[in-house]
């Protein structure tokens, strides 16, 4: 560069523009030479043996180089083969926690427990083009007092439904006038649900109550509602809803009839948002070993603390501007007792 620099300060004015010209191409070519992304093919590991102790310490030693090298260990949740999977058919239980009060212990008020593999819009109308399901009789732990104390299901299998795209899973209370006894008030708090595959994965699906997306719609009586936002309103830009009631954005969610004993009776529904039962989650790495401010890394040490048959994954990238190259190294191992 510095004899490129003394050429151009001595060369003549005539020859000046054909000087730079090369200047130019010598930079670019340079510059892009650093910005390819060489395949790190030279980068190797090995183990100075294939059976292991539980707790013994295990050394990877690593030829040639990368700018990021990262570790998949084999163990479970942290499988390389296992990083992309986003569908698989598990186990689907559902649980929650309600309660109800007011009113007469011995009434025709109910809440039961719906789910529908078909429900396109959330209002009225779409409830009724829907095909629901029943399933109240699954749950043999609702509330059999009055009471403020809330009550937790049993562990609900809904996995028959996970062959569908989607289900929505609803809490549908109805009450009616048949004298002069205030209608029930119920709440419900705490729904998770998951998808438990046969390697042990637990992935869930509804985990609090932001992530689940409640709705609520009024079939009968507008003016007495879920006290959660509906399709197109919620919180983010309301602060009712079509009834008048301020909408939740937490637990519990509350169906509250009011004291009146004299009004009309009500259908109010409680939705979730669609969910794929057959979702899971990706294994991630146990560990980032090696970025590209570090020097070249001769080795990387690890312990095994439950017996097993374990492929270790290294993934060895090179970045640059123009994109990344990686290769992928492994190595099985079985860790005895």
């Amino acid at each position: 560069m510095v004899m490129l620099l003394q050429t151009i300060k001595k060369a003549p004015m005539r020859s000046l523009s054909t000087i730079c010209l090369f200047a130019i191409i010598t930079l670019a070519a340079a510059c892009d030479k650093d910005d390819v992304a060489e395949n790190p093919d030279d980068f190797t590991v090995s183990v100075k043996a294939g059976n292991y102790k539980v707790n013994d310490t295990i050394q990877f030693d690593f030829t040639g180089d990368a700018d990021i090298i990262t570790f998949y260990s084999g163990e479970f949740g942290k499988v390389y083969n296992k990083k992309d999977r986003i569908s698989e058919k598990g186990v689907n239980k559902l649980v929650f926690q309600t309660n109800m009060n007011q009113g007469k212990l011995v009434s025709d008020d109910t809440i039961d427990l719906l789910i529908s593999t078909n429900l396109v819009n959330y209002d009225a109308a779409g409830i009724a083009a829907a095909n629901w399901t029943n399933i109240t009789t699954r749950n043999q732990k609702w509330p059999t007092a009055l009471s403020n104390t809330f009550v937790t299901s049993d562990s609900i299998d809904i996995t028959d439904f996970s062959d569908a795209e989607k289900v929505n899973i609803a809490f549908r209370v109805i009450t009616k006038r048949t004298d002069t006894a205030m209608q029930r008030k119920f709440q419900v708090q705490n729904l998770t649900l998951g998808n438990k595959l046969s390697d042990g994965t637990y992935t869930p699906l509804f985990s609090n109550f932001a992530n689940i997306g409640w709705a609520q719609t009024s079939v009968k009586n507008a003016a007495e509602a879920w006290d959660v936002g509906e399709w197109n309103v919620s919180a983010s830009n309301s602060i009712n809803n079509s009834a008048g009631i301020p909408i939740r954005t937490a637990y519990p969610i509350t169906f509250n009839p009011g004291l009146d004993s004299t009004g009309e009776g009500n259908e109010d529904w409680l939705l979730t948002s669609a969910v794929n039962l057959r979702t899971v989650k990706g294994d991630a790495p146990s560990q980032v070993i090696k970025t590209g401010v570090q020097g070249q890394m001769a080795s990387f040490r690890f312990i095994y603390k439950t017996p097993g048959t374990y492929t270790a994954t290294f993934v060895a990238t090179n970045s640059r501007t123009n994109g990344t190259s990686q290769v992928i190294r492994t190595v099985t191992l079985t860790v005895t007792p």
